[in-house]
């Protein structure tokens, strides 16, 4: 595939299959992951297809990383390793969810993480010479590559350079040979369409020294001699390159050798190549999600049985510090990985319809029966909905710790494009956490599309939990989109909380409703949210894209100097704050590291309750806090997410909490 406008469409197409290859691997290995071949043979035995009806998956790191590291390419046409690892920060709850934290020393990602976070840039934070060579070969380096396949354009030049800047943000040497093996066969899957000469023509891009490629070379060999003897195979396999002969928690090379040893015998077939796969064992859901990224590319949609597809209902959800992007779906994400690598090859892509691609219901659930046709989701039934919030029960599991803000708030619209084949009356409808609805106005719709839509009505503490569209008949939804007009209002008093579930190591996960935490310790009581930190901590809510023009916060300091309102937030490294430090109310800027932009004395104390409010109007910012007013000269309007942070040693307790847009 040469990467032009002609073929624009071929490779959306092919980079949709690729991903949800990994999807689809992912959620086939995650039952069983680190568990022994003899272990999933006694239990399942040789069962076809998924191994548990996870219903709505919540979260898992080896889609995390893939989805929100290439999301460095979204501000830069040209990026380093460094600002790869700026992403790492930018998008990376602390200390929680996304990944395994399982220690300094111990788990590659919290290793690099840790140092990031000091200072360590990248590839210095994934090195052998900072980290030691057991961590930097680790499996990780592989398992997130995915993406820089994706969007390499069909070019494994491109993926190769890409993959190796990104896997050296946390790993090195045969790490970092992983995270190239990947990418680059994902790559040449656009165009290499047998298993064999794909495998033989990545193994050209690796380094023919390193371990890595020995191995590859070595199972392949194996596979030449003995091309009907899989299960010899893999009993070589374990007896030479086994978990007992690397150190480290899961080592790249023994989940790579039958990786190798799964596409070679599994000759070109999809579901072969991944029930074989995961039926051996070891790292299940990272092996499974990798080979289901290459065989995705390499068999396309025709390939891959609609077994695997429709109960994933075309839903990705994510663990990361934006609660807005964490609520996503397959189809959407692939478009961003192909709107990606077509900006690289100086490309764009033409506007696309919700419903363009096979299988991509934008996650939408029917009481009857959904597909997509002709660029329009099909209900065959009187309902469609959607989540845009999770309660406790709609999720399988909180293994991640996917922590989400509401993709809908009080006061946006949402509008449908629908249309049936015979008039019907139709109505878009919403239901909050608290089991209210909401409907808008009836309308008669018959062949000719036309909108429908509901502005989401103002109440305290709401949370919109689905939104949907009613009708008498069967009906088909053409477009939707949102207009974000926030009106929310909270009031935190014995607030409600999500209890998602068991964590790994013990513990449950419980979730502020509507709020992803960053870091510090936020916690309901009776009295409103109180918020601690021994060094910083920051929770957030509210839509990437969205505009509002008044933020008002209603607290009372308890502890320490540092308490701040949080707006224009596009993640943890880029913010604004308006900040009560000792004496003073200071503006701070937050673009990688903070800057100060303004400071103005104020005389407050720890006990007093206290209203400290942003407005945008006119063009002009302007901060109140009490009495008192200040001009902050920032430009506006105010945008993104908004939220509360906390300083080191500080605890405050929030009462209130306004985000509005009066401008309606």
């Amino acid at each position: 595939m040469i990467l032009c406008e002609a073929s624009r469409e071929e490779y959306l197409r092919t980079t949709y299959a690729a991903w949800l290859g990994k999807v689809i691997g992912v959620r086939l290995g995650a039952p069983v992951e680190n568990w022994s071949h003899e272990r999933i043979m006694e239990t399942y035995g040789n069962r076809e297809g998924y191994l548990t009806d996870y219903g709505i998956f919540a979260a898992d790191d080896d889609t995390n990383g893939p989805l929100f590291f290439v999301r460095a390419l979204l501000e830069k046409d040209s990026i380093t390793a460094a600002d790869i690892g700026d992403a790492f920060l930018n998008y990376i709850p602390e200390y929680h969810g996304f990944f395994w934290w399982g220690g300094v020393g111990v788990s590659t990602e919290h290793t690099a993480y840790e140092n990031l976070k000091n200072g360590i840039k990248a590839p210095r934070s994934g090195s052998r010479e900072q980290n030691g060579l057991t961590i930097a070969e680790q499996i990780g380096g592989q398992i997130f590559s995915d993406c820089w396949g994706y969007v390499a354009g069909a070019d494994p030049e491109r993926a190769r350079q890409l993959a190796q800047m990104a896997s050296s943000v946390t790993h090195d040497a045969n790490g970092i040979q992983g995270g190239i093996f990947i990418a680059v066969a994902i790559a040449l899957a656009y165009t290499v369409k047998d298993i064999h000469k794909l495998l033989a023509e990545t193994l050209k891009y690796l380094d023919p020294g390193m371990e890595y490629s020995r191995v590859c070379r070595d199972i392949i060999r194996y596979y030449r001699e003995n091309p009907q003897d899989q299960k010899g195979c893999f009993d070589y396999i374990r007896a030479n390159y086994g978990y007992d002969k690397y150190p480290g928690a899961c080592h790249i090379i023994p989940n790579t050798a039958i990786m190798i040893m799964a596409m070679c015998y599994g000759e070109n077939d999809f579901s072969e190549t991944l029930m074989m796969l995961n039926r051996c064992g070891w790292d299940t859901d990272c092996t499974c999600g990798n080979v289901g990224s290459i065989m995705g590319a390499l068999c396309g949609l025709e390939g891959i049985d609609p077994a695997w597809i429709t109960p994933i209902n075309d839903i990705v959800n994510s663990s990361s510090c934006i609660g807005c992007l964490n609520i996503d779906t397959v189809s959407r994400t692939a478009l961003m990985f192909a709107e990606l690598g077509l900006k690289l090859a100086g490309l764009s892509m033409p506007e696309v319809p919700v419903f363009h691609l096979p299988y991509g219901t934008g996650g939408y659930f029917s009481a009857g029966r959904a597909e997509v046709r002709d660029n329009a989701l099909q209900v065959h039934g009187s309902e469609a909905y959607r989540y845009v919030y999770y309660l406790t029960h709609d999720i399988y599991d909180a293994r991640y710790e996917p922590e989400f803000s509401p993709v809908l708030m009080p006061g946006d619209r949402a509008v449908y494009t629908v249309s049936a084949e015979r008039p019907a009356a139709m109505h878009v409808f919403m239901e909050d956490c608290g089991g209210i609805m909401a409907c808008g106005e009836a309308v008669t719709v018959s062949q000719q599309p036309q909108e429908i839509s509901l502005t989401v009505p103002a109440a305290e503490n709401r949370t919109v939990r689905r939104i949907g569209v009613r009708s008498e008949g069967d009906f088909r939804i053409h477009a939707v989109r949102s207009e974000h007009h926030p009106q929310a209002v909270y009031r935190f008093a014995d607030y409600p909380q999500e209890h998602y579930g068991p964590l790994y190591g013990g513990g449950t996960m419980n979730n502020v409703r509507g709020f992803v935490k960053h870091s510090g310790v936020w916690q309901v009581t009776a009295d409103g949210l109180r918020g601690s930190a021994a060094e910083h901590g920051l929770i957030s809510t509210g839509c990437l894209g969205g505009t509002y023009d008044t933020l008002e916060w209603e607290f009372i300091p308890e502890a320490g100097e540092a308490h701040a309102l949080v707006f224009n937030m596009r993640g943890y490294l880029h913010y604004d704050r308006l900040e009560l430090q000792k004496d003073q109310l200071v503006l701070i800027r937050r673009s990688g590291t903070d800057q100060v932009l303004r400071k103005w004395p104020l005389a407050w104390q720890c006990g007093e309750n206290i209203t400290l409010k942003v407005k945008y109007r006119n063009d002009r910012m302007t901060a109140f806090a009490g009495d008192l007013c200040f001009d902050l000269a920032i430009g506006g309007p105010l945008h993104d997410l908004a939220g509360l942070a906390v300083g080191r040693d500080s605890t405050c307790l929030t009462i209130g909490l306004k985000l509005l847009n009066s401008m309606l």
